[in-house]
């Protein structure tokens, strides 16, 4: 293309494109015509194709969108000039290159049907709907129906080009409806970026639906980006508020809507029909050759929406609503943009350009928290803030923490614009089920839950509740923030937090909270076989047994499921706590020892603890809180703190032995001896052992005394007793297979491990570690897995150094994310490694070192 001037070739194109729109608006086909060949003919393969700079792929689509567009606008102006016969070929080639473009498609029908070719015309039809309906699920829009019914039909007014029939624009200026844009307008860079593309996207344009909860600012976007394009449009710009959730008006009829669109597009009120769809017909014909922006707010259905439509694609329509309207995006094609509260940077922003005032940025944020990033929310604290100026943002804050949340937001705010105003117009158009969901939901204690979860509250079953949940999720009262898992907005939970409190009864709030934490409770229990062959010996007592609790089949579903509800358990259990319902928190407890000593999370584990301790001890129920001294004993020896470990293994022995838990005693026992090991005094150990194998309730059942095999054969290794430690040790093994103990069998391989290095054995040093680190990644224990490829890397040590030290730094990795003592110990080997070249020494360092880890193990 030539460049005139200093101009870019491509803004030389876009001139002239824009100069045959004008053309177009105003009828002159002819003119169309003469400035959009030449333009056309200046293309030149693919733009940008040698340039491969970071914005290029952009603009390349920017330029090929333009052409496209320029292709069919050509089309356009050849079939108002009757060039039917000169123009079908040209579709054909372009529709076989855009076969989803509908403009495109529904030219090449007319020229089809008008060079007589009607039954291709219908199979270029049929041909793009199933293209349609197998790509995208969709259906064709109401300019190809139209089009389709009238070839079918044999309509005879589109056999040929009529002239351009448009009503004369009135001499005012064209209608620019968009209300005062928004002040403060912060952060939604993301969603504006959304917005500007669709503008760019070829085959005109579908309705764009705005979604999202009341108050995330839905109406402050659509305007925005509605005054940020409005030069774009220069026939107007078409603005209504459908009043769909008002709280004291009824919805803004279609019909109502109609009459007022067509007065402002320049008719005499006298013209307009009193038929709705004849009105939404003549609101198509008046918007067939304009460029308008329509930005449709606060919606209530797709049947308020539709007749407001334009029927060709060349106006775009802006759609907010609190619903998520399927139906819409279905049968019209509109494309979802589901709004979700500003992100924190966004919100501490918002509420800076609203305050003079300068508070710390962590104040801010705390306020910002506290209004759960909802715009709505922000902007009242704001107010709240601004009208009461000797409050400080920090008291506000605190007044925030200690009391009713939305109360505190709301007061002195009128009842039209306040948050839970705005959600209980949301509540109240909800069916029975779903208002009684969305207030259960009220109970739930945890940062969010999934079906089984919900069905357990209300006490039904999962195919019952479907129904009312996807009822939530289309209002956006509901979240599924990933496959299968649902939230409340922090606000919308204090709502149903409140209506709970209101409609429900005290009797009935608490029995829907036993369900829930059965519901956890049996599902735990079920797993716990899968975990750890061992169970501890607890009463179990289900008042509200669950209807379907969940059940697993393989280790790795029980402990990923149990990852995903770690934080809603220990809510649960604290739900239980404020109930006083003792029994249920150290049920829960109890069934969560084998995760929490797999998956090795001390501080929630350490949460757990402190709260059933409290539990056991105001019950008083000895048995119970010797379980939980225990498990403070392992948590303890686990991550390195060797005196708190042996306070509580001895406490858990007393309580036991009071109880008259012999068993149990025994157990804590064997754990105590494994701790001795670790303080490196073998002999006491081997004494500790001999004392809890001397009860035959533990002694004779195998699954508990695999680890007093265990543990004796590792403190047979610390006093050098080879022989007598493999023993003991392929003892202890072959029970761990049988019993389909993993974690023991990994401790056993452990040692077993360290006899062969030490007897220089290597081979079958090397074989143990290899199966053990496959049945540490099996078992799902990080730290297992860790102490595996610690001990693989040894074995390949004398071998293969550059693999051995790749092991150690997996190894590294994994001590470190779990903040382990041994990550000290391994630290300072991989950095004094590459310093020894002697292979004695080498061998001899690496001895020296595990001898040292082994202590923290």
């Amino acid at each position: 293309m030539v460049l005139a001037d200093d101009d870019l070739d491509a803004a030389v194109f876009d001139r002239q494109v824009r100069d045959a729109r004008s053309a177009q608006r105003r009828g002159d086909w002819q003119a169309c015509v003469r400035l959009l060949r030449p333009a056309l003919a200046e293309w030149r393969g693919e733009a940008l194709a040698d340039v491969s700079a970071p914005y290029a792929a952009a603009a390349r689509h920017r330029l090929h969108t333009s052409r496209l567009s320029a292709r069919s606008l050509l089309a356009e102006a050849e079939l108002a000039l009757g060039h039917h016969d000169d123009l079908v070929g040209d579709l054909e080639d372009l529709v076989g290159q855009h076969p989803e473009h509908e403009q495109l498609v529904c030219q090449l029908m007319l020229a089809q049907h008008r060079c007589g070719r009607r039954s291709d015309a219908l199979d270029t039809a049929r041909a793009y709907r199933r293209r349609l309906a197998t790509e995208q699920g969709l259906d064709p829009g109401l300019s190809f129906v139209q089009l389709e019914r009238a070839i079918l039909g044999a309509d005879r007014s589109i056999d040929r080009p009529a002239p351009l029939r448009r009503t004369p624009r009135p001499p005012e200026a064209p209608p620019a409806h968009l209300p005062f844009d928004v002040h403060d307008f912060a952060g939604r860079h993301r969603e504006i970026d959304q917005l500007d593309a669709l503008l760019d996207q070829a085959g005109g344009y579908r309705p764009v639906l705005i979604s999202g909860i009341a108050g995330v600012g839905k109406t402050a976007l659509a305007l925005r980006w509605g005054h940020r394009v409005r030069e774009q449009f220069p026939d107007g710009q078409l603005y209504v508020n459908l009043r769909g959730f008002d709280t004291r008006r009824p919805p803004a009829q279609p019909l109502t809507v109609l009459h007022h669109f067509l007065r402002s597009l320049g008719l005499e009120p006298s013209a307009l029909p009193d038929d709705p769809d004849e009105a939404a017909a003549l609101f198509r014909s008046q918007l067939a050759d304009r460029r308008v922006l329509i930005v449709l707010d606060n919606a209530a259905s797709a049947e308020q929406i539709r007749p407001l439509l334009p029927g060709m694609t060349g106006c775009p329509v802006v759609l907010t609503s609190r619903n998520r309207l399927p139906s819409l995006i279905a049968h019209e094609g509109a494309r979802l943009l589901t709004l979700a509260p500003l992100q924190p940077n966004e919100a501490t922003h918002l509420l800076r350009r609203m305050l003079t005032r300068t508070p710390s940025d962590v104040t801010m944020e705390q306020l910002a928290d506290r209004c759960a990033y909802l715009p709505l929310a922000l902007r009242l604290a704001a107010a709240q803030l601004i009208c009461h100026d000797q409050l400080t943002v920090a008291d506000y804050v605190s007044q925030l923490d200690s009391g009713d949340t939305l109360s505190l937001l709301e007061h002195g705010i009128d009842d039209d614009i306040a948050v839970s105003s705005a959600f209980g117009v949301s509540y109240r158009t909800l069916t029975p089920a779903g208002r009684h969901l969305l207030r259960m939901l009220g109970l739930i204690p945890g940062p969010d839950f999934t079906l089984p979860a919900a069905s357990a509250l209300v006490g039904g079953t999962d195919a019952a509740l479907h129904a009312p949940m996807a009822e939530l999720v289309a209002a956006n009262l509901v979240t599924e923030y990933r496959p299968h898992r649902y939230l409340l907005h922090d606000l919308l939970r204090s709502y149903a937090e409140r209506i709970c409190a209101v409609e429900e009864n005290v009797a009935g709030r608490q029995a829907a909270a036993r369900r829930l934490i059965h519901f956890y409770d049996q599902t735990v229990f079920d797993a716990y076989p899968l975990l750890m062959p061992r169970r501890p010996d607890t009463r179990r007592e289900t008042i509200q047994p669950p209807i379907k609790p969940l059940h697993f089949t393989d280790r790795s579903t029980a402990l990923s499921w149990i990852d995903h509800e770690r934080d809603n358990l220990i809510a649960v259990i604290q739900l239980a706590t404020q109930h006083d319902w003792h029994h249920e928190v150290l049920q829960l407890t109890a069934d969560l020892y084998a995760y929490f000593v797999i998956r090795r999370r001390w501080t929630d584990w350490l949460v757990v603890l402190r709260i059933a301790r409290a539990s056991a001890e105001t019950v008083t129920d000895a048995a119970a809180l010797s379980s939980v001294e225990n498990a403070f004993g392992v948590l303890y020896k686990q991550t390195g703190r060797f005196d708190l470990a042996e306070v509580h293994y001895q406490r858990a022995i007393d309580l036991a032995t009071t109880a008259g838990e012999e068993r149990a005693a025994a157990s804590y026992t064997v754990n105590l001896a494994g701790l001795r090991i670790g303080q490196g005094n073998g002999a006491d150990a081997v004494e500790l052992m001999r004392t809890a194998l001397a009860y035959p309730i533990y002694r004779d059942n195998p699954q508990y005394a695999i680890t007093a095999q265990v543990n004796l054969g590792s403190a047979l290794v610390e006093l050098q007793r080879y022989d007598e430690a493999v023993d003991a040790l392929d003892e202890a093994l072959t029970s761990a297979f049988t019993l389909d103990d993993l974690q023991n069998a990994c401790i056993t391989y452990a040692n077993l491990i360290e006899v062969a290095l030490r007897r220089g054995q290597i081979q079958t040093a090397r074989k143990h570690a290899e199966e053990q680190l496959r049945l540490a990644e099996e078992l799902g224990d990080p730290l297992r897995t860790a102490v595996a490829a610690d001990n693989l890397a040894s074995t390949l040590l004398p071998d293969d150094p550059d693999t051995a030290r790749q092991h150690w730094a997996r190894a590294q990795r994994l001590y470190l994310e779990l903040n382990h003592p041994l990550s000290t110990v391994l630290e300072p080997w991989l950095e004094t490694l590459p310093s020894i070249h002697d292979h004695n020494e080498l061998i001899h360092a690496d001895e020296n070192r595990r001898q040292r880890a082994r202590r923290l193990l």
